[in-house]
């Protein structure tokens, strides 16, 4: 009975608690200023839409309970260059005041009650759509992180594209059966949060629908659960086969071609050139002893002995030792009184018996010397 009680008396507590703050709330608006908190984490503020605040450079102020007022954190401009909105920060405790004045200081908006009696949650994420053996569809997502919130789910059938064939089913959870449904048919899904007036005002949007999601038939989704129903045909209907593209152009074969081939004979080139400093480099150059040796090659072809025996026929007879031990002097210039120049050529030294040392005895010039046989000479 108690449990009872709660569940009829809660709601209408809630309400009207809602309703005196509502009254206790400051709001003065010109009607063209918005305030807007995005899922209880941004307020957004914007003016200058209406024909009240056009083209005026406004400023804004705000504090959380008894604070002192501060100044907007983010203005965002309009295309003629003056401020059109503000950004600043969500809190979830304390009353939000909110001061908007013009250029020379005179309210034009107030406005003093919670951030979340404007409330805007965000769209549902990870929308899950599963075919139950009933041929129903159970709808999930996860839940947001604060309460108040009803959903909503639409569903339409995929064929049908006109907006007023959705049709709505509503419930507190984030996990929804959707029933009615014709197991053989394509279906369209959406979902979208809208806050409790009992919790958040009248003041308080819903959120904006999610993207529109697709669901086949339980029959071609393989779900073994939904084997006996009938098969689907495709969802989709057959798209038309796009022409076929024109053929582009075929390019130029020639010039690029020759291109391609002068640069190809030119790396080539290079590369042989870097080869060629490679291989010198690596492996030098063994010098040809064909010039230092004629006739080795191209006459004995390569025969070194045969060379040697032939070189020595032709050599020219070697000097006697007698005439290796001769000393032939030279002949001395005379220059006679008269200028004229005369060469007189010594006699040849003659070479006399041997002396009492065993060597020859040589006269050169009225002198006589000794040349032993050693070689050197006594005088």
């Amino acid at each position: 009975m108690a449990w009872a009680l709660a569940v009829i008396l809660v709601p209408r507590l809630l309400a009207a608690a809602a309703v005196a703050a509502a009254a206790a709330a400051v709001v003065t608006s010109r009607g063209d200023v918005t305030v807007v908190c995005h899922d209880l984490e941004m307020v957004e503020v914007t003016w200058g839409l209406g024909p009240n605040h056009q083209g005026a450079n406004l400023s804004l102020e705000f504090r959380y309970g008894t604070g002192a007022l501060r100044p907007c954190p983010q203005y965002f401009l309009s295309g003629a260059g003056v401020t059109s909105g503000c950004i600043l920060p969500a809190a979830r405790v304390g009353l939000l005041e909110l001061a908007l004045r013009d250029g020379g200081g005179a309210m034009v908006f107030k406005a003093r009650q919670r951030a979340s009696t404007w409330l805007k949650p965000s769209p549902p994420r990870n929308l899950t759509l599963l075919w139950t053996p009933d041929g129903d569809v159970a709808v999930s997502w996860p839940a947001h992180s604060y309460l108040g919130l009803d959903y909503e789910v639409q569903h339409r059938e995929n064929s049908n594209g006109n907006e007023d064939a959705w049709q709505t089913t509503s419930g507190p959870c984030c996990d929804l059966m959707v029933g009615g449904l014709d197991p053989a048919r394509c279906y369209d899904f959406r979902v979208r949060a809208s806050p409790r007036a009992a919790h958040y005002g009248l003041e308080a949007q819903p959120s904006e629908w999610t993207a529109v999601t697709k669901l086949s038939g339980a029959a071609s989704t393989g779900d073994p659960c939904a084997a006996h129903l009938p098969p689907l045909a495709s969802c989709t209907a057959s798209p038309t086969p796009a022409p076929a593209p024109a053929p582009a152009p075929a390019p130029a074969l020639l010039p690029l071609g020759c291109c391609l081939a002068a640069l190809l004979t030119l790396a080539l080139l290079l590369a042989a050139l870097r080869l060629r400093r490679v291989k010198d480099a690596l492996l030098p150059c063994v010098p040809d002893p064909s010039g230092s040796f004629p006739g080795l090659f191209e006459k004995h072809h390569g025969n070194f002995q045969a060379w040697i025996a032939d070189a020595q026929a032709t050599a020219p007879p070697a000097r006697t030792e007698e005439e290796d031990d001769l000393i032939r002097p030279k002949a001395k210039r005379v220059e006679p009184e008269d200028g004229t120049f005369l060469c007189t050529v010594p006699r040849p030294p003659s070479f006399e018996s041997r002396g009492q040392g065993g060597g020859a005895m040589v006269s050169v010039g009225g002198a006589t010397f000794m040349v032993g046989d050693s070689g050197y000479m006594t005088l």
